[in-house]
């Protein structure tokens, strides 16, 4: 009877608790062996990447040491170009870039200085050759004849030549070769330029042309003051050298008229 009242005990909850335990254990095993799959592939392929990054980045790195070679290269060709012109080197690009402009500048600057100086040397040529032609035309003109051209002097005027010169004056006849001088000295109303003037005023239309020669200025004035006061009328003819004096002109018109 006491048998049959005591509890009896049974296995199955614990063993159903084991197994859920197990199962359980199982099921987070293999979530942990499909996880451990999948992180090594991603890991691979983050690998990949950043070696495919790392080799981009050594490429460009090649390629910037490359440039920066490059470019000192061209600074010491620079620094040499400048030491081999007398310039101060180690310049940065901006002082550098103003240099090249001074540079630049002066170098204009010269090649005008230059252009200026080949056309100043081709009018010294030209000055010369000028000089020498108005040397020559200065040495033929002391020594080609003179020509008196009466065509500026009207029919109603009778012209009368006196030359002055250094030494007085020389009065002329232009129908023959007479000459009359008087000296500077004996220029006056009384003396023989006197007599010479009285009978040139009895003359109708009388004009006495007073030829005057490079160097007789200071008679020119002394003789028109006397010719003036004689009541005569006086007119200027300069004369361009120390040429004899040709009438062939005034004779022809003379015998026209």
């Amino acid at each position: 009877m006491a048998r049959r009242d005591r509890l009896q005990n049974s296995l199955f909850p614990f063993m159903s608790v084991l197994a859920c335990t197990i199962g359980s254990l199982v099921v987070l095993l293999a979530a942990m062996s499909l996880s451990a799959v999948g992180v090594s592939g991603a890991s691979e392929e983050a690998f990949d990447g950043s070696r495919a990054l790392r080799a981009a980045a050594r490429v460009v790195l090649e390629r910037d040491r490359a440039t920066i070679d490059d470019a000192e290269s061209l600074w010491r060709e620079i620094d040499e170009t400048l030491a081999a012109r007398g310039l101060e080197t180690g310049l940065t690009a901006f002082a550098l870039s103003r240099a090249i402009k001074r540079e630049e500048t002066r170098a204009a600057a010269a090649s005008t200085a230059a252009d200026l100086a080949a056309e100043l040397a081709v009018l010294d040529r030209e000055r010369d050759s000028v000089e020498a032609s108005i040397e020559v035309l200065e040495s033929r003109r002391e020594t080609l004849p003179i020509l008196i051209d009466p065509t500026g002097v009207s029919r109603k005027w009778k012209p009368f030549f006196v030359e002055c010169d250094a030494g007085g004056v020389t009065a002329y006849r232009a129908s023959d070769d007479f000459r009359y001088f008087v000296s500077r000295e004996e220029l006056s109303t009384s003396g023989d330029f006197g007599r010479y003037l009285r009978r040139v005023r009895a003359v109708p239309g009388a004009l006495l042309v007073l030829l005057v020669r490079p160097d007789g200025i200071r008679t020119l004035s002394q003789a028109e003051q006397i010719v003036r006061n004689a009541g005569i009328r006086v007119a200027r003819l300069p004369l361009p050298g120390l040429g004899k004096l040709d009438w062939s002109l005034l004779r022809r018109a003379e015998g026209e008229g």
